[in-house]
């Protein structure tokens, strides 16, 4: 966590509910156990509704995105959330890495946050009330795991963080486990020359963007002038087909260009 001198006690319930979902964790290795303990177990510390779970293994192929919710949502609906260009969980994705992968909570009883400022008319348009977020990644700080707890039925506070973190470990692993066990292969896998579609170049200013330096700090970070770092993001914006900065570096993560 951010602030080092925090201290969250669990009262023994939450300790006994921690413990529940660790435990029934490591006997997960279908889907349907999956969606039985996200819905079940998982439900006493993080009470959502859906949550969507995104996994890369860091190969060729295409991102695993996986949807767990006791309610009927949409298919074109969900499609629409997971967009690479400008779907709010790519963009919450992109959000949460940028920083500094710290868990992301999104809640109207904060309205005046900036992270609750950026996703409002998303949640409110969407009906996806409340939301927390956060997930896994490599020794070299690409994202391997990421897990948006939508539909919150509390306000959400510093303590969801902290439970956030406690069982990322574990989510990530139960995930993983089942993935691997599924032998789950999506259509329309992506290969090398996605990784490619952008240059290194264009790929480093993109990696800047996502840290949400302007034009005049990517070039003195880079040594080259701002105009030439203008049009390199017009190429980069054309090349990945998206109408701004944000919905470029999402489509970046979903294309797994970028981190």
């Amino acid at each position: 966590m951010r602030d080092t001198e925090r201290f969250i006690a669990l009262t023994e319930r939450e300790i006994e509910y921690l413990f529940r979902i660790i435990d029934s964790s490591t006997c997960i290795t279908q889907r349907h156990q999956f969606f039985l303990w996200a819905q079940g177990e998982v439900q006493s510390l993080l009470p959502h509704v859906m949550l969507v779970c995104i996994f890369d293994d860091g190969s060729e192929e295409s991102i695993s995105i996986e949807k767990f919710s006791r309610t009927e949502f949409c298919a074109a609906k969900f499609s629409d959330l997971c967009r690479a260009e400008g779907g709010i969980i790519f963009r919450l994705m992109s959000a949460w890495s940028a920083d500094e992968n710290q868990p992301l909570l999104l809640c109207p009883s904060k309205p005046q946050a900036i992270a609750y400022r950026q996703f409002a008319n998303d949640l409110k348009r969407d009906a996806l009330d409340r939301i927390a977020a956060h997930g896994m990644h490599d020794t070299s700080g690409r994202t391997s795991s990421f897990f948006a707890f939508t539909q919150f039925s509390v306000p959400l506070t510093e303590r969801h963080a902290y439970f956030l973190e406690l069982l990322m470990p574990h989510m990530h692993t139960a995930l993983v486990r089942m993935l691997f066990h599924e032998r789950h292969r999506k259509d329309g896998a992506v290969t090398g020359k996605n990784r490619k579609l952008i240059t290194d170049r264009e790929t480093e200013i993109l990696r800047h963007v996502q840290s949400g330096k302007n034009n005049q700090e990517i070039a003195q970070s880079l040594n080259i002038s701002p105009l030439t770092v203008k049009n390199h993001i017009q190429k980069i914006l054309r090349k990945l087909d998206v109408n701004n900065r944000a919905h470029a570096v999402a489509k970046a993560m979903a294309l797994k260009i970028t981190l």
